[in-house]
């Protein structure tokens, strides 16, 4: 993780949401930044015959759009916390899914599922070779914890929760088409936080911003967190893009 020259400046926008960005954020996604092929393919043998599925953060519904194509009878309910995000995964998907504006934090559905997966969303691992870590989109350790355990709250007894694995974040910027760039920028806090500033310019001029803070706990911590919820650690799928919890109770 790179350490910037100076602190990010903070804009007026809702911090920890995708709202500066929803605009751009599936040009983004649909250059490289994600093989949705895969993550179906990865997805649909976790899940296995399981039919009821909360997505945490759905976005604009790029992967429930390769899950209920591979599998239709799949009742998928996608969760996120920007209003934006949502417009635009109900343009793509109508009916085809359930849709949440919630945040995670204060989770309260009138049902259970029997799996919930979380892509690049509300929590992922980030793969260091030897070992993972795992970061949280809420950067308050109990706030995060007690997320985690409203999750577990709606899974039924056998369910699984799927999270993705990431590479470490870098600072790098690529071209998205000949008009619009995207830059990333790592601010390291120290006391296991981190800022990333999104950054989308065309022609020089930015044109969408956002700045998303995370939180980083270690593997071993969050294996012993979940067991206290009565989740087992079932370990990493065969292709190591993610890894899988099961409610035991």
């Amino acid at each position: 993780m790179s350490q910037a020259a100076k602190e990010p400046t903070y804009l007026e926008q809702d911090l920890n949401t995708y709202s500066g960005i929803s605009d751009y954020y599936d040009v983004l996604m649909t250059n490289g930044y994600y093989d949705y092929d895969e993550i179906t393919r990865d997805l649909t043998e976790i899940l296995g015959s399981r039919q009821r599925v909360l997505e945490l953060g759905v976005g604009t519904g790029l992967v429930a759009e390769g899950l209920v194509k591979q599998n239709p009878k799949l009742s998928i309910t996608g969760l996120d916390n920007t209003e934006s995000m949502l417009t635009q995964a109900k343009e793509r998907l109508g009916d085809k899914i359930q849709y949440e504006l919630q945040d995670v934090t204060t989770l309260s559905l009138d049902q259970t599922f029997e799996a919930s997966f979380s892509v690049g969303g509300c929590w992922y691992f980030i793969d260091l070779g030897d070992r993972l870590e795992f970061c949280s989109h809420i950067d308050d350790r109990k706030t995060c914890e007690e997320s985690l355990r409203r999750v577990v709250e709606h899974l039924e007894p056998g369910g699984v929760l799927a999270l993705a694995l990431q590479g470490t974040h870098t600072d790098y910027s690529k071209s998205l088409t000949d008009e619009l760039t995207y830059s990333q920028a790592i601010h390291d806090e120290g006391a296991g936080l981190f800022t990333k500033q999104y950054t989308f310019t065309k022609q020089d001029k930015v044109v969408a911003e956002q700045f998303y803070r995370y939180l980083v706990i270690s593997d071993q911590e969050i294996h012993n967190f979940f067991l206290e919820l009565g989740c087992k650690p079932l370990g990493l799928n065969s292709t190591r893009k993610f890894f899988t919890y099961q409610k035991q109770r």
